[in-house]
């Protein structure tokens, strides 16, 4: 697993890289369309809680439910265009040391414990670490290329 917590620990220096291309006045700027660094900043701290707790039933109970979040809501819901971008950044790091603090210090057999989804899916501890991982990584993308179009 260690291969697994190293990845993890990389993304969230390729995701901090990331963000540092964007000075804090181009933060808020966006393509038609699109969402700018900041709402891509607030949408990952939010799923990193989202993440983080699934981590936490999962490991605390016997095969919890999974719950999903519906992140097209969340930008008017939680107010994206009033959040500190500060926050939300010191939200992403705090979260994911503390899961990277916690999952180091997880046995082999707390991998295949299991979560399942409202659809019935079934996904172990390690699957939804796989899952979180695909998440940073497509924001990581998405913010080189949103400063591409910015630059």
């Amino acid at each position: 697993m260690n291969a697994l917590l190293e990845n993890f620990q990389k993304l969230t220096n390729e995701f901090l890289d990331a963000v540092a291309l964007f000075p804090d006045r181009a933060r808020s700027i966006a393509p038609e369309g699109e969402w700018s660094a900041a709402f891509v900043i607030h949408h990952v701290a939010d799923a990193e809680l989202h993440f983080a707790a699934r981590y936490w039933h999962i490991l605390g109970s016997d095969n919890p439910g999974m719950p999903y979040f519906d992140e097209d809501n969340y930008p008017s819901a939680l107010k994206y265009e009033k959040r500190s971008v500060a926050k939300s950044l010191a939200a992403i790091v705090g979260v994911r040391s503390m899961v990277l603090e916690v999952l180091s210090e997880t046995d082999e057999s707390s991998w295949s414990r299991i979560t399942t989804a409202p659809d019935g899916a079934v996904f172990t501890l390690q699957d939804l670490l796989g899952k979180a991982d695909s998440h940073m990584a497509s924001h990581i993308a998405q913010l080189k290329e949103l400063h591409t179009q910015i630059a």
